[in-house]
Parts: C-alpha cells; structure tokens; sequence
C-alpha cells in the first residue's frame, strides 16, 4: 500500500472509531448550563485529553502487550468485540455501561474518554501502528483529532444548521462503519 492509501485507511478508520457526530448531543447536554465560551475551553480540552490517550497508546501500546505477553491477534480479537459492541450502541441507541451523571469539572474527562478515546480508538491506533507504520498512524490521528476539534467547537452551530436527525443519521452510518471494521478486526485476529 502506498503512503496515500495508508494514511486514507488509518484517518478514515480512527475518524470513524473517533465518531464526533455522536458526541455532539452528549456534549452539548452535559454543557447545556456553560457559557459559549467555556463549552469551546471544555472541548478543546476534551479533543487535548483525547489526543495524549491516543499517542500515549500509539508509542507504548505495543510494548504495554508484549510485557503482558499478549499476541496482537488476541488483542485484534479482543478490540473487534469491543468495537463491535460500540458499534452495536451506536446503532441500536442503548448503552452497556449505563449514563452516570457527571459534575461540571469531569465533562471535559468524559467526552475525551471514553467518548473520543476510548478502548476503540486506543486497540486502533495499537493495530495501525504494527498495520501501516507509526508515522503514518500518528498523521492520520492528528488530522482525525483535528476534525473532531472543530466539530465540538462548532457543535451548537451544526446541530443547529444540520438538526438533531441528521447527526444522529451520521452517528448511526459512523456505527455501522465500526461494526465492520469490527467484524474485520475479529476475521484477522482469527486468521493470525
């Protein structure tokens, strides 16, 4: 694969696992009683927490399993269930680990994990970087943050000019993308 199509794979992949569109109604709810101003500090904050998870998963995520003396393929099999699951959530609208109200100082912790970054996000970056190589992992992260940067800043303006429907449709085609992928990453997992 050549450097183009690597970096399309992982962005797409990690944009997808990242999902931002289904963050925006937790989001905007849990920042429903902020100012404009502090909802932006508390999601760029958010998209910070999520990002140091991400690259602290990305360059020791491998040497993490191999001190566990985990094989990658487990790991895959393991990261397709729970992405499955996730992807499962998002599509059918339930959630296995229930909603736990949290205090104004947390929302930023709870939309970066495990909204953002979560145990998806966190096998992924794992995967990609033994996949398509850590430099190309570490780009394509930067630019799904990015993307998911904006799209919080920008979240009362797109729910706005989009509607709630819309970004729930795109949740939902984002879910159905990360069940595939987790189907994928159990066909591998298996296969290795």
């Amino acid at each position: 694969m050549a450097f183009v199509d690597q970096f399309i794979y992982a962005f797409v992949t990690l944009f997808v696992i990242l999902d931002p569109f289904a963050s925006i109604p937790a989001f905007l709810a849990l920042t429903r009683k902020v100012s404009d101003e502090e909802r932006r500090r508390i999601a760029h904050r958010a998209v910070f927490l999520a990002a140091i998870l991400a690259y602290v998963f990305l360059f020791t995520g491998e040497s993490i399993l191999d001190m566990l003396k985990i094989e990658l393929s487990s790991f895959k099999i393991a990261g397709g269930i729970v992405l499955g699951l996730m992807g499962l959530e998002t599509i059918m609208g339930f959630s296995i680990n229930g909603k736990k109200k949290e205090d104004h100082d947390s929302i930023a912790v709870l939309i970066a994990t495990p909204l953002l970054t979560g145990p998806g996000v966190i096998t992924t970056t794992i995967l990609l970087s033994q996949q398509v190589g850590m430099l190309v992992t570490a780009a394509a992260a930067f630019l799904a943050l990015a993307l998911a940067f904006i799209i919080l800043h920008f979240a009362p303006l797109l729910k706005k000019a989009l509607g709630e429907k819309v970004i729930n449709v795109f949740s939902k085609i984002m879910g159905m993308m990360l069940l595939a992928l987790a189907v994928e990453f159990i066909r591998t997992g298996l296969a290795g």
